[in-house]
């Protein structure tokens, strides 16, 4: 044997001895919550704070709507204290948008009041109006630039951090709602979702079903991470939302995703449905965290 392929063996043998004998399979887990812009009614609010309570070992990432501080007469110091109830330090907060017409006001962005995901009649005779308009399909680039900053700057205003997280309401992004988030300093996206995993509560041939069809074509369960832009990178909401999964339906996709060795899941509920349905996500994370240990998964709840 030549000493330049005994060279090439001494150094094969170098590169593997020095590896794991096993590299322990890994998820990791994205808790998120929708605040709508409806309301915060203490029954909501209340079971918020008791899940922090049952699982303080798990950050939040709370994706929040401006819209409830710009309302007339809003109270400003008591919605502050009601969302910073159900926080931990562990938490993150992002931002969270509807097409409010209350809030599309105080930022100055002429309202649009169609096409809605629901085929709502979005027009405000009193009151306000607006929550199921497409923010991507009703509106330019140059406006969604100004509402993502003017909603930035009005968290911003009630004492929370700049965000860089986001989710469109009604996932409704496309590459108009993508450029106003990269131009304003977004970092990670969750607007992105299969359409089938909403079937339980919409009808297949509804607006909502046909619009994500064909805004995030080919999506599914199993989709994981990727850039949208060199600085936005979008982390599917593979796992949907509580209100359309039930407790069974998060186990089986959790289950499928760690067979498959897939590394991230992203679920959530509603703070406005909270009382209804945070308790399905509540029953599957102890199932959850059995499976990953009785299969030697590594279950990392994702931290901010």
């Amino acid at each position: 044997m030549n000493m330049r392929r005994l060279l090439y063996l001494l150094c094969c043998f170098l590169v593997f001895a020095t590896l794991p004998a096993h590299a322990q399979q890994s998820i990791t887990v994205y808790v998120t919550v929708d605040w709508e812009g409806y309301n915060l009614a203490p029954d909501n609010i209340e079971a918020m704070q008791a899940f922090r309570t049952r699982f303080p070992h798990i950050p939040i990432l709370q994706l929040l709507n401006p819209v409830y501080f710009v309302r007339p007469y809003a109270n400003r110091e008591s919605i502050n204290a009601s969302i910073q109830s159900t926080m931990l330090p562990s938490d993150a907060h992002g931002l969270h948008l509807h097409g409010w017409k209350s809030l599309m006001d105080y930022c100055k962005v002429p309202y649009q009041h169609q096409p809605s995901f629901a085929d709502t009649d979005e027009q405000c005779i009193k009151g306000d109006c607006g929550y199921t308009v497409s923010l991507e399909y009703a509106y330019s680039t140059a406006d969604l630039t100004q509402l993502v900053a003017c909603s930035q700057d009005i968290l911003v205003q009630q004492g929370f951090t700049k965000p860089t997280h986001f989710r469109a309401g009604g996932w409704q992004l496309g590459p108009k709602l993508t450029q106003a988030l990269a131009s304003n300093g977004f970092t990670w996206d969750s607007s992105r979702t299969a359409a089938e995993l909403l079937t339980t509560r919409w009808e297949p041939n509804s607006s909502l079903i046909k619009m994500i069809s064909a805004l995030h074509p080919n999506s599914t369960p199993l989709e994981q991470p990727y850039l949208l832009t060199s600085t936005l990178e979008e982390y599917p909401n593979n796992a949907s939302l509580a209100d359309y999964t039930g407790t069974s339906q998060i186990i089986e996709m959790y289950t499928q995703l760690i067979k498959q060795r897939k590394t991230v899941m992203v679920l959530g509920f509603h703070q406005e449905t909270a009382v209804d349905f945070s308790g399905r996500l509540a029953v599957a994370i102890p199932k959850m965290e059995a499976i990953a240990k009785a299969h030697d998964v590594q279950l990392i709840w994702a931290h901010y």
